[in-house]
């Protein structure tokens, strides 16, 4: 449609360009950001309907042997494999635009492009984020967890990776509150009362986080509407992306969030990483990642480097020999020249890790990866950084073994061809980005985590 100042050809316009100028570059924005988003390969192939189905290996062919002349030759054997499903999750981030914005570019054509790019900048930037925290979460959306009720409207949120003075230790203590900096929206998840599992309680509330204290061993936050009575164990979502769960619901049911790393590198169920009071932990209805309990298939297991007491027992400082060892027995397992080829971190622990090498007089190589990334060299792979690593953890990742299975990219979500649409009710239009995505894995056991490390926030 030709530009023609009105109000139905500058939709049209902003749809076109939304469509052939702006999408290319989110996908590619959205994708060369973070580091994971960036190198773990994307799969489409082995997505049928709204899940992937893979094949895992997990034993070799038996049919192998010595024997004496003449005797009988091995017994047939062949490779083991079990199929595990990755069933998709959906993505989404919306902007909204108002009429009298859209009327102001009339008077020049190319306006709109301007009057949007905030929006869209703003767009891409923010679903980056949320899906890199995702990227390093167990699906279960785990944002920041509760430590005690201060008054009526103030929180303490928990921020130590041990030792904390309630709620228990386990992934999310460290967050403190710097996921809802940002982003204040939120809700509050009550496990209840435990009974062979919690049956969490998802609150329909949004808290709306109005003010954060940072501190050492806690952040607080200022809530507008205190919902719900927070206990042992609770922690606080985004609205919409983890739903309630009983003893009669589906494994996973409630698991709305992309997999993560957390998720993928442990020797644990799901569940049981997102649901703990410090005395109990996991759901009553048993949550195996891409279905493979680890109880039934004890091969469907990371390797865990943790403190000789337990996980989250204590913090012991890092150590180059252990990371050596770590690294030799990942690699036994994945195979020599295939894995661990990359190591994952946050700054504080690089920081360790280059001091380390330094007063041991060790030279330390700076790798320059794809996309812009740079790496400290460890055996020849790159050991880098990540906004969203977790505190206290090192994980030696074999890449390939790591893919997002997608069933649609980036995408603006149209309508009888048009991507704004008019909101009922409101001298407004909106548009709406999707994804439709997991993340899995081939293996699990090419990957590990060194955990339970002291670090220096920073």
């Amino acid at each position: 449609m030709t530009w023609d100042g009105t109000t139905g050809a500058t939709l049209s316009n902003i749809t076109e360009l939304l469509k052939t100028i702006y999408l290319p570059a989110i996908q590619e924005q959205i994708k060369d950001e973070n580091i994971l988003s960036a190198f773990i390969e994307v799969n489409t192939e082995d997505v049928s309907g709204k899940e992937a189905k893979i094949e895992c290996h997990y034993g070799r062919n038996s049919g192998t042997g010595s024997r004496a002349d003449g005797g009988a030759l091995p017994t047939a054997g062949y490779q083991k494999y079990k199929q595990a499903t990755v069933g998709m999750k959906y993505h989404y981030g919306s902007i909204l635009v108002s009429g009298p914005t859209i009327a102001a570019t009339r008077d020049e054509r190319g306006a709109y492009a301007r009057s949007l790019e905030n929006e869209i900048t703003g767009l891409v930037k923010d679903v980056s984020r949320e899906m890199n925290r995702q990227y390093w979460g167990c699906g279960y959306g785990v944002l920041a967890r509760w430590r005690t009720t201060g008054s009526g409207t103030s929180y303490t949120i928990q921020k130590k990776y041990t030792s904390n003075s309630a709620g228990g230790n386990g992934f999310g203590s460290t967050f403190g509150a710097k996921y809802l900096s940002e982003n204040a929206s939120a809700v509050p998840v009550v496990l209840g009362a435990y009974s062979s599992g919690f049956g969490p309680t998802v609150d329909a509330t949004d808290i709306v986080v109005s003010a954060i204290t940072e501190g050492t061993e806690y952040d607080t936050i200022t809530v507008t509407d205190p919902s719900v009575t927070e206990a042992a164990g609770t922690f606080y979502v985004r609205p919409g992306s983890l739903r309630s769960e009983t003893d009669a619901t589906a494994a996973g049911y409630g698991r709305l969030e992309c997999m993560g790393l957390r998720g993928i590198v442990t020797d644990q169920d799901l569940d049981e990483i997102a649901y703990f009071d410090g005395t109990n932990t996991g759901a009553k209805v048993n949550d195996p990642f891409q279905g493979l309990a680890v109880a039934t298939y004890p091969w469907w297991k990371a390797s865990v480097f943790a403190h000789p007491t337990a996980r989250y027992a204590g913090q012991r400082n890092l150590d180059l020999i252990e990371m050596q060892r770590i690294f030799d027995k990942i690699e036994q397992k994945a195979g020599k020249n295939y894995g661990p080829d990359m190591i994952l971190t946050t700054a504080a622990l690089r920081r360790e890790y280059l001091e380390l090498c330094q007063a041991d007089r060790r030279s330390v190589n700076e790798m320059k990866l794809d996309k812009g990334f740079t790496a400290l060299e460890f055996n020849g792979i790159p050991l880098t950084t990540d906004d969203d690593a977790i505190d206290g953890e090192m994980y030696f990742l074999t890449m390939k073994d790591l893919k997002i299975y997608t069933m649609s990219d980036w995408e603006w979500m149209q309508k009888d061809g048009a991507i704004l649409a008019r909101v009922d009710g409101y001298d407004a239009y909106g548009a709406t980005l999707f994804r439709y995505a997991e993340m899995g894995a081939t293996r699990r056991n090419s990957h590990g985590v060194y955990c339970d490390l002291a670090y220096t926030a920073t």
